[in-house]
């Protein structure tokens, strides 16, 4: 079995100068160095649980550069990168599309007038493509993408701006379970996805700490913060649990899943 990559990129330039969620407060004060250390944490953490990583240069021009969750949707060597709904992050199409051209992924695009956000809003599981639509990415888009890879969508609307993406209120583990916020989607029993996961809710208070932005490394599942009930349920599904404290990230909206995509 390969080692498990992931690509993440340091933030050198990271801020809040925009809003372009419920997280983000324009001109929020960051403190870099402190994100930079829980940056180093994390990605330390996930060498830790047994993942390589591999880095996308940062860029002053995309403070946002640092979630690159969002940088498309892969299927073994293959890539379609993001379409960004907000302007002030299209630029990053460009730098993510030149990265995965570099290390010999096929890159593609789906069409300009569909928006979606990467792996925030979906990801490739066995014969089906998981997503969610309705805020940062459409529906026509989710069904293209399916289409392209030949994977049978599964697919869910979201239904609160708090939790924009997929990733931000859901989150499989390689036990066949998951984790999920109700109230972030339309259908607060999440029936599209019952016959692939065993679905395990979680609290308005995990929610709000991100508890479902948590990364998995193998059987590891890391968490942005210690003040989350769902570790325990983690813990007694047989997985490790560890720690990343990204509070300066949460100020985008963003914890530790956004941080990271996985190559394989």
């Amino acid at each position: 079995m390969n080692q498990k990559t992931v690509l993440m990129s340091p933030p050198e330039y990271f801020k809040v100068e925009y809003s372009i969620n419920p997280w983000m407060v324009a001109g929020a004060t960051v403190d870099l160095d402190l994100a930079k250390n829980q940056w180093n944490n994390l990605k330390s953490t996930i060498e830790e649980a047994g993942a390589e990583v591999k880095v996308v240069p940062p860029s002053e021009a995309y403070p946002d550069l640092v979630f690159t969750a969002n940088s498309g949707i892969i299927n073994d060597q293959e890539v379609l990168i993001a379409n960004f709904k907000y302007e002030e992050r299209r630029g990053e199409e460009e730098l993510y599309s030149n990265w995965f051209n570099e290390n010999g992924y096929s890159v593609g695009r789906i069409p300009s007038e569909y928006k979606f956000e990467g792996r925030g809003d979906a990801f490739v599981h066995g014969k089906y493509l998981v997503g969610s639509y309705g805020i940062r990415s459409d529906k026509e888009a989710l069904l293209y993408i399916a289409e392209k890879f030949n994977l049978e969508p599964a697919i869910v609307e979201l239904a609160e701006e708090k939790f924009y993406h997929l990733d931000t209120c859901f989150q499989q583990f390689p036990t066949g379970d998951a984790i999920f916020y109700p109230e972030a989607f339309r259908d607060s029993s999440l029936s599209a996805f019952e016959s692939l996961f065993n679905l395990i809710p979680v609290s308005e208070h995990d929610a709000n700490q991100l508890a479902c932005n948590a990364v998995v490394i193998n059987n590891t599942v890391i968490f942005p913060s210690e003040n989350i009930e769902a570790i325990k349920t983690v813990e007694g599904l047989g997985l490790n649990s560890a720690v990343a404290d990204v509070s300066e990230f949460l100020k985008s909206g963003g914890a530790c899943q956004c941080l990271v995509i996985a190559l394989n």
